[in-house]
């Protein structure tokens, strides 16, 4: 995880629809127990990236579990190499800001922008029960 300088965001009003969800601490082995009662069929389904205490899915809206905690995560069609919170954006054109990201982090991408935090996801791996097991 990369730290930035501040990024100021502001709220969006055409919220992104989720296609993936992000959970840290607590939150993170509630996802990891969520996904743990999922069948095998509904787990092939998503993509995943596990790492010291976070757990990042990615899949159809219909495939996320939904949890307490979880920050749940879209793309916008105009920065399609980074996740963001569905109901925030950064302060300035979206376009600009994944130029920047790209021209400091592009061997990480797609990545996660949480908060202050760059999160790389690119080694994402299907979500297995095997996998689950080894995580948090």
């Amino acid at each position: 995880m990369t730290q930035l300088l501040k990024i100021n965001r502001q709220n969006r009003f055409d919220s992104l629809q989720p296609s993936a969800l992000i959970a840290f601490g607590d939150s993170a082995i509630r996802l990891r127990k969520k996904l743990l009662s999922f069948d095998d069929e509904k787990l092939s389904n998503l993509q995943g990236v596990f790492a010291d205490n976070l757990l990042f899915v990615a899949g159809e809206t219909d495939n996320l579990p939904w949890i307490d905690g979880g920050i749940y995560l879209g793309k916008d069609a105009n920065a399609p190499s980074i996740f963001l919170p569905t109901n925030l954006r950064p302060d300035i054109p979206i376009d600009l800001f994944e130029k920047v990201l790209l021209g400091k982090f592009a061997e990480q991408k797609p990545f996660v922008v949480v908060g202050n935090n760059i999160i790389p996801i690119g080694k994402m791996l299907p979500v297995s029960r095997q996998l689950l097991s080894e995580v948090l």
